[in-house]
């Protein structure tokens, strides 16, 4: 999966390396406000993205965290349901909706999954001649009626044909003519009635099919689908068509809604679960060299001892054991640090700090107790 992901991503990479040739350990913000707007960033995500960043020079782990932050939302847990499965396919015309449909019934296929297909974009004539050729090609039965029948109607008669056949999944086709906005609105709505009327409780997950090649524009087409109908995930298609890859993080941070998949080519199994992880990783390795365990050594003493120098001299006490302690502090910090896999941004105090995991977009306090240091609240 990770080589598809990372193959879609090959004219994001390229787009990059325009403005950072050559990989290194670390990048200052300046660099990295280039690279993050020339992958089509969003131009607030990124000066959000920096100002979470409290070092001048920022390492490959510091950078991971505050994307993945942004991704936060993108996670999809599938809904309780009595078979068949009925999923709603919205989006904009051209946006890939036909050819992604012909990707997820042969995902479901290949599952060993029962699917019919409903062709519900009954406003463009192409659309179900389109999607009836797919369904030829993939062995795939279909419903579909003339142009300009009503759609809601195709609806009804696929899921009631799924239910009476037996099928596992219902994939239903909605028309995409967003410049006729309350048209659309009021036919989707009526999909909807339509669906649970047949079989309650349906569609089971409406998903929102967005062109990656639009980049960030396609944030106000899903807003404007989201508002008409409630979106419960997104796909994102022609990925590896584009140089706007980073685009993803701005459509993430700002639509919080699940991404279910991503099209990575052409063909019926171009087709790939979204893992934030491996999207993230994918654009990171394009940039960073890789640190050796001496490297990331160095990087936490020097950390430390930048650290210390903007700290204010401790109090003078008469106390030995205090010393000792602050003294078992400092060593100790170095190996915790290391072993909890943490970023140290600010020492507080000789015995607390204000640490990042390396993983996470978390932020959190660390203070040296009974000889060792603990997580603490604040």
């Amino acid at each position: 999966m990770f080589g598809f992901i990372k193959k879609s991503l090959s004219k994001t990479v390229e787009a990059i390396k325009t403005v950072a040739p050559k990989k290194k350990i670390t990048f200052t913000k300046d660099e990295l406000e280039d690279i993050l707007l020339e992958a089509d960033v969003e131009y607030a995500l990124v000066e959000i993205i920096l100002n979470e960043l409290y070092q001048t020079n920022i390492t490959k782990e510091m950078l991971r965290s505050k994307l993945l932050a942004t991704l936060s939302y993108t996670s999809y847990k599938e809904p309780e349901y009595t078979a068949p499965f009925v999923e709603l396919i919205v989006g904009v015309n051209g946006a890939g909706k036909t050819t992604t449909i012909s990707k997820l019934a042969q995902r479901y296929k290949n599952e060993g999954k029962k699917v019919i297909l409903g062709a519900g974009d009954t406003f463009r004539a192409a659309a179900i001649e389109q999607l009836t050729l797919w369904s030829q090609r993939l062995d795939i039965p279909i419903v579909a009626s003339k142009q300009g029948h009503d759609s809601s109607a195709v609806a009804y008669d696929t899921i009631d044909s799924a239910k009476a056949k037996g099928f596992d999944n219902v994939i239903i086709d909605t028309a995409g003519r967003l410049h006729t906005q309350t048209n659309l609105a009021n036919e989707l709505i009526k999909i909807n009635r339509i669906c649970d009327k047949s079989h309650p409780g349906s569609p089971h997950r409406t998903v929102l099919i967005i062109d990656g090649t639009q980049g960030n524009s396609a944030i106000a087409q899903a807003k404007a689908f989201n508002e008409m109908i409630g979106i419960d995930g997104i796909i994102i298609t022609k990925l590896d068509g584009t140089a706007k890859g980073g685009s993803i993080f701005s459509i993430a941070y700002a639509l919080k809604l699940p991404i279910i998949f991503i099209g990575t080519g052409e063909q019926p199994d171009d087709l790939v679960p979204f893992d934030k992880y491996e999207f993230v990783d994918g654009l990171l390795d394009a940039l960073y060299e890789e640190e050796t365990e001496a490297d990331k050594q160095e990087k936490v003493t020097d950390k430390i001892v930048q650290e210390k120098q903007i700290v204010e001299e401790p109090i003078e006490t008469e106390i030995q054991e205090e010393k000792i302690e602050e003294s078992l502090s400092e060593t100790s910090l170095k190996q915790f640090l290391l072993d909890e896999r943490l970023t140290l941004l600010k020492m507080i105090s000789p015995t607390k700090a204000f640490v990042n995991y390396s993983n996470t977009p978390v932020d959190t306090y660390i203070e040296f107790t009974n000889n060792q240091w603990k997580y603490t609240d604040s």
